[in-house]
């Protein structure tokens, strides 16, 4: 008698990545037959046929397989039950109209599947690849929670294509119904990456969000690698805004925007939809444009809805010492209980950004919770460009020498401007923690007038925040790294 929870079985295409011809094909599928034969599994959950060039004829010998009635699946096929297709990277090196042969012979396969997760990933297409896997798409209206299309190159028209299939629109008139069900209802996760879709791809993908707000079941959510411009992306900023208020993303747990055109505005409109995420564990704005104002705002929303971040990027975004306030008071409150990875390199953050930020990691308050443990979880910083010269570099030496990052495992650095002395010291203290610096510049002493400097900013942080050179004395962070140091 079989029991009522059978484990999971996976069938995986075996082997090295590959041209896999008809012969190739049939040997798969034996080896396929032996491991259902000997599995204690009825049913066959996930099917793997990634990192493989098929030709047209072993798509069909593979297509064939999986429709076919198995004695061992209790007379069903393994399309009858699968739950994860992963067809990524399936048609490298064919030529089009192969490749969309392969496409299609594949996906046609599981039309009449129940699905949760289908990744389409790294296969090539234009509007003529969007039809081709159409059928493992409509197919699954009901049941497809997981959906991943990165690195297709999908252009504005196929992302236009895509949204119509997910929204559940009409090809032929290009409507649909308020009430009818679509794939959008069910999705938790959404991943479209390095398709550089430009503006029309943002506008397409802020309907897909628009649909998928109605099930209030998102909690993975990817954008990024768009070459979108300000206007595309703020269709995705205001799209994110219109269902972070009305309560669909309470249960977002991961953000990817990288390579979007935000600015401040959208920067407005994050900060907004951040506050409405109380679980986010990943938020990735690299490369966002949203520059101190924006950067500020994103921060303190984040640290006033208490977000446990593990993974925070905020690199590339022309953030300067005036930005780096709202993020060290962020990385202040969560270095001690949830974040593992903080990535803030290509900016301009100086030695006065860099000091304000290891005032943080000392932690004048230890957490904010005296019950807990003050320290810092930290396992890898980036901090590489950011015009930071001699004192925030003896900044990020107290910090090691103080044993205040006991977790770290990876370091940063490069691409600054420490003296020879600063860079050996470095060396010494993090070992082998820290990346190679070849590209170090240590010519010029970029702190040369770092107290004077000092003297000649105001406040110009545009959210009233006070600038950091009010705030930053690297005397007061020295005594700090003092005291540690003789209480170790």
């Amino acid at each position: 008698i079989r029991s009522e929870i059978v484990p999971m079985s996976t069938l995986i295409a075996p082997g090295p990545r590959e041209v896999v011809s008809e012969e190739r094909a049939v040997e798969i599928v034996i080896e396929w037959k032996a491991q259902i034969k000997s599995a204690s599994s009825s049913s066959v959950e996930t099917v793997v046929l990634t990192n493989k060039s098929y030709t047209a004829e072993a798509a069909s010998v593979i297509a064939t397989f999986l429709t076919e009635k198995l004695s061992d699946l209790d007379g069903k096929s393994i399309a009858d039950g699968v739950k994860v297709a992963d067809l990524s990277d399936m048609i490298a090196s064919r030529m089009e109209k192969e490749g969309l042969q392969v496409l299609t012979t594949i996906c046609n396969a599981f039309e009449g599947s129940n699905l949760d997760e289908v990744d389409l990933s790294d296969n090539a297409m234009g509007s003529k690849g969007i039809s081709a896997c159409s059928s493992v798409l409509q197919g699954q209206t009901s049941s497809l929670k997981r959906l991943s299309m990165c690195n297709n190159g999908l252009s504005a028209d196929s992302m236009d294509e895509v949204a119509d299939i997910l929204t559940g629109v009409s090809v032929d008139n290009h409507e649909n119904s308020e009430n009818a069900s679509c794939i959008c209802d069910n999705l938790t996760k959404i991943k479209f990456y390095n398709n550089m879709s430009g503006d029309g791809g943002c506008k397409a993908f802020a309907r897909i969000l628009r649909k998928c707000g109605s099930s209030k079941a998102l909690s993975d959510i990817r954008f990024s690698g768009t070459r979108a411009g300000r206007p595309g992306s703020l269709h995705v900023s205001e799209a994110l805004k219109s269902i972070a208020d009305s309560g669909s993303l309470e249960k977002l747990t991961r953000l990817d925007l990288a390579d979007n055109t935000f600015g401040t505005v959208g920067a407005a409109n994050l900060s907004s939809v951040f506050s409405k995420c109380p679980h986010l564990t990943y938020v990735n704005l690299r490369d966002c444009m949203l520059n101190d104002e924006g950067a500020n705002a994103v921060c303190k929303s984040l640290w006033s809805i208490g977000a446990p971040l593990v993974h925070l990027d905020m690199s590339g975004n022309e953030i300067t010492k005036n930005g780096s306030s709202n993020l060290a008071e962020l990385v202040e409150d969560i270095a001690c209980s949830s974040l593992k990875v903080l990535h803030c390199e290509e900016n301009e953050l100086s030695s006065r950004g860099i000091v304000l930020l290891a005032l943080a990691l000392v932690g004048e308050s230890d957490c904010g919770d005296e019950s807990q443990s003050s320290s810092c979880i930290l396992e890898e910083i980036r901090l590489g460009m950011n015009e930071c010269g001699n004192v925030g570099g003896r900044a990020l030496i107290g910090l090691a020498s103080a044993d205040k990052l006991p977790a770290l495992k990876k370091i940063c650095l490069d691409n600054n401007m420490f003296q020879d002395d600063v860079a050996e010291e470095l060396v010494n203290v993090y070992g082998e923690k820290l990346e190679e610096m070849e590209d170090n510049d240590p010519d010029e002493d970029i702190d040369e007038d770092y107290d004077s400097d000092e003297d000649d900013d105001g406040d110009n942080s545009d959210d009233g925040q006070k600038d950091v050179g009010n705030d930053v004395d690297l005397d007061d962070l020295q005594e700090k790294v003092s005291k540690m140091s003789l209480n170790r």
